[in-house]
């Protein structure tokens, strides 16, 4: 089912920069209208700020996804400023890398708490108003790490394979309502993932992956792949074609041969 967005409104989360951000151009230059969020509240300023100052439509609130009732000031401001909501982007999140075994409960805490109850709470602030509108598309951002497991990132594929399986089922569950439901799985993005993540989570930033994904896709250029894809009525939204077709292969072959279990033969600092 295609969706159509022109002349509507977007709320994404995780959106003063990043993937986030990206997302949001992609949608205004669809002449939608969008209300951007995010836990840093100076940074989202600026970013609102500087978007109006080019003439764009964008509202602009600081929310914790952690926190239901952030996410339901959130949609109240949308359908304040601009009447409702046709799409829903759960972007925000974070990650670091670490060895299982060295992990901790609050490791854990932090990061189910953003990226799995993040993605949860903004459904449950948003799809009711969607069904009552009679329409309306939630995605959601994962990761390629969703769809295998990594060394040292045991807690952020839980985490991802959880979205997966989240958005999976939403689809499922909206299919005959006239809504939607997608998730994005992009591979490494130019982002301050592991710099921003270090912040919250307190597990110092890892230099190898933060240079490694520095060198990956620009963040615009995932927003407009996701955006399209969404258009387009896709479920999956792969911006690395390429490296998951790899990636996926390799598993699959491990899984349905020997069982074994499917070593990614990347290096993060060989890139």
């Amino acid at each position: 089912m295609t969706v159509g967005l022109t002349d509507g409104t977007a709320v994404i989360t995780g959106s003063a920069g990043g993937i986030g951000l990206g997302l949001a151009k992609a949608c205004l230059t669809r002449g939608m209208r969008v209300v951007l969020s995010d836990l840093d509240d100076d940074r989202l300023a600026n970013t609102v700020e500087s978007l109006r100052a080019d003439g764009a439509p964008v509202a602009g609130l600081a929310a914790d996804v952690r926190k239901p009732a952030d996410l339901e000031a959130l949609r109240d401001l949308a359908l304040r400023e601009f009447g409702g909501v046709d799409l829903l982007c759960n972007n925000a999140g974070l990650g670091f890398t670490k060895p299982l075994m060295d992990c901790e409960p609050g490791d854990w805490q932090v990061v189910l708490d953003v990226n799995v109850r993040g993605v949860a709470n903004g459904i449950h602030a948003f799809l009711p108003l969607m069904l009552e509108l009679g329409r309306g598309h939630i995605s959601a951002t994962a990761s390629l790490s969703g769809l295998l497991g990594d060394p040292e990132l045991g807690v952020y594929n839980a985490s991802k394979f959880a979205v997966v399986g989240l958005m999976e089922g939403l689809a499922h569950d909206v299919a005959s309502t006239g809504l939607s439901a997608s998730v994005l799985c992009p591979g490494p993005v130019a982002t301050d993932l592991i710099l921003t993540s270090a912040a919250q989570t307190g597990v110092g930033a890892n230099a190898d992956v933060h240079d490694y994904l520095n060198r990956g896709m620009r963040p615009d250029d995932v927003g407009e792949v996701a955006i399209a894809g969404i258009e387009a009525g896709r479920f999956w939204l792969l911006s690395h074609q390429e490296l998951t077709e790899r990636l996926l292969a390799g598993r699959m072959d491990a899984m349905l041969t020997d069982g074994r279990l499917y070593v990614d033969p990347l290096d993060w600092t060989d890139q």
